[in-house]
């Protein structure tokens, strides 16, 4: 793992495990208890469903890649605001590839125990995905 929480973050979170979808990396870079609290899910992810959802994102985005916009770390905390490029070229939550662009930005607070993620808090619009791939009108200006 890396030298330093932030590193573990940028380096192992978002490159390794989410851009070259190591998922393999997550059962050294996420803890045993690990929890993923993301939008529209009523219950935290453990790591096993959470390499599930990784899995599946590198099904339907396969060139998904983020931009580290921000870093805040303070202590066992790391907050990143972040924006993901990809392009839709497999089945997404039930839906087939569509070929559109997808660019979205979020944020994600990771929580780290001994050099490991512990808990992540993620926060993105989730309907704006289902709107770029073309399945959920656009909401026009009033």
């Amino acid at each position: 793992m890396g030298t330093n929480n932030t590193d573990v973050v940028l380096r192992y979170w978002y490159q390794e495990l989410w851009d070259n979808w190591n998922i393999a990396a997550a059962d050294d870079l996420l803890t045993d208890d690990y929890r993923l609290h993301a939008p529209g899910v009523p219950v935290p992810l453990d790591r096993e469903t959470t390499k599930q959802v990784v899995a599946m994102y590198g099904n339907a985005f396969p060139d998904l890649k983020h931009t580290v916009d921000e870093v805040i770390a303070d202590g066992d905390t790391v907050a990143a605001r972040w924006t993901v490029r990809g392009t839709h070229r497999g089945e997404y939550q039930g839906i087939p590839a569509s070929g559109r662009p997808l660019s979205l930005s979020g944020v994600t607070f990771h929580h780290l125990r001994g050099g490991k993620i512990c808990e992540t808090w993620l926060s993105f619009d989730s309907a704006m995905v289902l709107q770029q791939i073309g399945t959920v009108p656009a909401v026009a200006n009033a």
